[in-house]
């Protein structure tokens, strides 16, 4: 059985499980792939928005005088752009949380602030950057629904970028 899984910190636990046949798919690597593309998507327009769909508490105003100088015209939730860049797959990467694999794929940021931000702390307001939607999950639930049923009516496996990959028992 396959059980997919899209977890965010500060966010209930989203499961959608597809019965019919799914014991039968080995790899959703490809299907990953087309996600991780969308949370990117997903991601930049929370970044570029102030929060979305939720938009972020404003700064405190001694912390927004002192941005202000430091970061002139810096929006809110960057000042130096590592937490934006990692979580959108811009920049070097190196903060960038990337696992796709057979059965499941985890995507999000290595930055060591990241949490904080994200549930906020006793001094800090929450501002969550990763606000999947019901759409969201419904259009990655679709994606992986049409992807199962490709599998189930086409003969071959699956083909990606000149490989064929065997994702069928």
């Amino acid at each position: 059985m396959v059980v997919i899984s899209i977890d965010t910190v500060g966010t209930e636990r989203f499961v959608r499980g597809f019965n019919r046949g799914i014991d039968r798919v080995t790899d959703l690597r490809p299907v990953f792939e087309e996600i991780r593309d969308d949370f990117y998507k997903v991601e930049e327009r929370n970044f570029k928005r102030g929060g979305y769909p939720q938009k972020h508490t404003a700064l405190s105003p001694a912390y927004a005088a002192w941005k202000a100088k430091r970061a002139p015209g810096k929006p809110i939730m960057t000042l130096t752009g590592r937490l934006a860049d990692s979580m959108t797959g811009g920049g070097s990467r190196r903060d960038t949380i990337d696992k796709r694999r057979k059965k499941y794929a985890e995507f999000g940021s290595k930055v060591p602030y990241a949490h904080r931000h994200q549930m906020g702390t006793l001094g800090m307001p929450q501002r969550r950057f990763v606000q999947l939607t019901e759409a969201v999950k419904r259009r990655w639930s679709k994606l992986i629904h049409e992807f199962i049923i490709k599998g189930f009516t086409t003969t071959g496996g699956y083909h990606l970028g000149g490989r064929s990959i065997s994702w069928f028992k």
